[in-house]
This record gives structure tokens, C-alpha cells and sequence, in this order.
């Protein structure tokens, strides 16, 4: 048996990454507070609920006691809801292993602090591993990482030996993992783009072309290294996976929860994403956030502004942005 992984949270997302590990030859544990996706990854080697139509193989098992999940686990990845960080954090903290290394792909902000969660959740752990902690940021969309496509990630963490065993751990013919220290830009990256693929989404709404779609990201890219720079980060992480690389699979993909938002919200009657059959859109959230950042930083963010006028109208959704389009002057 090879050095163990844990994974905590058994989403497509979760998944996708065990089979990755599992791939190199890791045995791989997966939390589950889900009886169901338990017992049918354990018995019948699928997650049908979150990863329809991929085989598991046998070294991908899942549980429900923490406790089992963590021991003698050499890493640690945190693939849960943004909403349920925090909760699962406290519970793992008591059962982590004095040299394991962990790594977060859980995207958000912060409401209060205004920090990515990553951040947040870094202080949370106990102090023997707060230096072993990294981000995983990038492009991920699951069914592609589970049926062998090529994909990449970055891992970002202050300590780059902890980040170069999880990018080791990963790194294969198919897929790619490279290390970053700076840790602050990649959790803020990993967020912002949410906002600014609901842009995207407006723009296929509309219609419009390739082109304009073009044109949005770019503006997009550069509002994002405006945040970054402000937040002490490297600007030019905009521009790696966990930026450009994330923002163009969640704004352009059919995947893309936001740009699927942002693309119905054009002809929509309602701007609640339930009534377009969405769960959880998390630019929504993310935008007055962003805007609260905005505003403490003195940056001038006019597409975070068109964005934001979109979800605050009560008709005619799109609006604010044919407006954004038609004032937009280039430097």
C-alpha cells in the first residue's frame, strides 16, 4: 500500500481528483456524510449522484467517521461547498497528522474580512499545520479530469516544499500540476473569476461574438489584477490557472454555473437562479463582496459595476451591461 490521501467531500469535483491520485498508485479516502454515496462508492466502485458514468477503482474507498478518514493520512485535499468550509475544518483539525500536507480547492470571500476563504480557514487549522497548507486553483471541470483529459492546477502555498509534495502527488502523463507562494492571489483569483464569468454568461446571452467575448475577458483579466495588486498579491496571477485558466472554463464552458447564470439572465423573468434550475451560482454572492473590496482599495472596477447593476435590476436584467458596452472607452 502506497502513502494515503483523504479526501473531504465527495462531490464531482472530490471525485475527480481521487481518481487522479488513485491514478499514481494512492490509496484514497473520501468523506461522506452522504449514506448513499458511501455505500455506492464502496460497493459498486461509482458516485452516481455527482460523477455519473465513471468507474471507480478499487483503491477509492469512502467513510463517514473522520477519524478513520485522517489516520496516517500523508495529504489531505478539502473539496467541500463553500458553505460547509468552516464546519468541516473544525472537525477535521482535532484528527490531522503532524507532517501531512492539505490542500483547499474550495472557492469564495470572506463577508467580513473581504479575505478568500482559503485564508480564513488557514487559521483554523491546528499550528503544526497551518505551514503544510495550499490552495489548488485552476480550471476543473470534473468529467473532464475524471475520463483522462489533459487539465492542470496550480498549488499555491507558503511553504513550497508542501505545495511540491501535493503537485508530485498529482503530476502524471494527463494531468498537470505547478506551484506557486503566492497564496493570497491565488484564493482571490479563485473567487473573483466567479463574478466575471456571469459577465461572460451575458455575453452569449446577448448573442454577441466571439469578439466581444474576447474583449470581456480581457477586461475581466485586468480587473482581477487590479484586485490583486491592491490585495499585496502578484498581479500576474491573473494571468496563471487559477486566473485566466479557471475564469475561461467557468465563462465560456456550457459547464460554467456563472456563465450559464449570466447567459439565461438575458431573456429571464426572474433573476433567481432556482427559476432557471440552478443551485448555487456563486458569483452571486461573491459580486457585493468584490464590491466591498472595491471600495476599501479605491479600485475602479466598471465591468464589477455592470455586473452588480444587472443583479440589483428588477427588469430588463441585461441592461446595465449593453450599457457597460456601449460607455466602455479603452485606455
Amino acid at each position: 500500500m502506497g502513502k494515503k490521501f483523504a479526501i473531504l467531500g465527495a462531490g464531482n469535483v472530490g471525485t475527480a481528483l481521487a481518481l487522479v491520485l488513485a491514478g499514481r498508485g494512492f490509496p484514497v479516502v473520501m468523506y461522506s456524510i452522504e449514506p448513499e454515496v458511501t455505500e455506492d462508492i464502496n460497493r459498486r466502485h461509482r458516485n452516481t449522484k455527482y460523477l455519473k458514468g465513471v468507474s471507480l477503482p478499487a483503491n477509492i474507498t469512502a467513510d463517514d467517521d473522520m477519524d478513520r478518514v485522517l489516520r496516517n493520512a500523508y495529504g489531505v485535499i478539502m473539496a467541500v461547498p463553500s458553505f460547509a468550509l468552516k464546519e468541516v475544518v473544525a472537525k477535521a483539525a482535532p484528527h490531522l497528522g503532524k507532517n501531512v500536507v492539505i490542500g483547499s480547492i474550495t472557492k469564495g470571500l470572506d463577508p467580513e474580512t473581504l479575505l478568500p476563504l482559503g485564508a480564513i480557514v488557514r487559521d483554523l487549522l491546528p499550528p503544526h499545520a497551518r505551514r503544510k497548507y495550499c490552495l489548488i486553483g485552476g480550471p476543473a471541470i470534473a468529467n473532464e479530469i475524471a475520463n483522462g483529459m489533459p487539465s492542470a492546477v496550480i498549488i499555491a502555498g507558503d511553504d513550497i516544499t508542501a505545495a511540491k509534495k501535493l503537485a508530485t502527488a498529482m503530476q502524471g502523463d494527463v494531468f498537470k500540476a505547478g506551484t506557486s507562494h503566492d497564496v493570497i492571489g491565488v484564493g482571490y483569483a479563485m473567487a473573483l473569476k466567479n463574478v466575471y464569468a456571469i459577465a461572460l454568461g451575458l455575453t452569449q446571452g446577448l448573442g454577441l461574438p466571439m469578439n466581444t467575448q474576447a474583449l470581456i475577458l480581457t477586461q475581466a483579466i485586468m480587473e482581477m489584477g487590479l484586485f490583486l495588486k491592491a490585495c499585496g498579491a502578484e498581479p500576474e496571477t491573473a494571468m496563471s490557472l487559477a486566473g485566466l485558466g479557471d475564469l475561461m472554463v467557468t465563462g465560456l464552458s456550457s459547464h460554467g454555473r456563472n456563465r450559464t447564470y449570466g447567459e439565461k439572465l438575458v431573456k429571464a423573468k426572474s433573476k433567481d437562479p432556482e427559476t432557471m434550475g440552478l443551485t448555487t451560482v456563486e458569483g452571486i454572492k461573491a459580486a457585493p463582496i468584490t464590491k466591498k473590496l472595491a471600495r476599501k482599495y479605491k479600485i475602479k472596477a466598471p465591468l464589477l459595476e455592470a455586473v452588480l447593476k444587472c443583479l440589483a435590476a428588477e427588469k430588463d436584467f441585461s441592461e446595465p451591461f449593453a450599457e457597460y458596452l456601449k460607455k466602455l472607452r479603452l485606455k
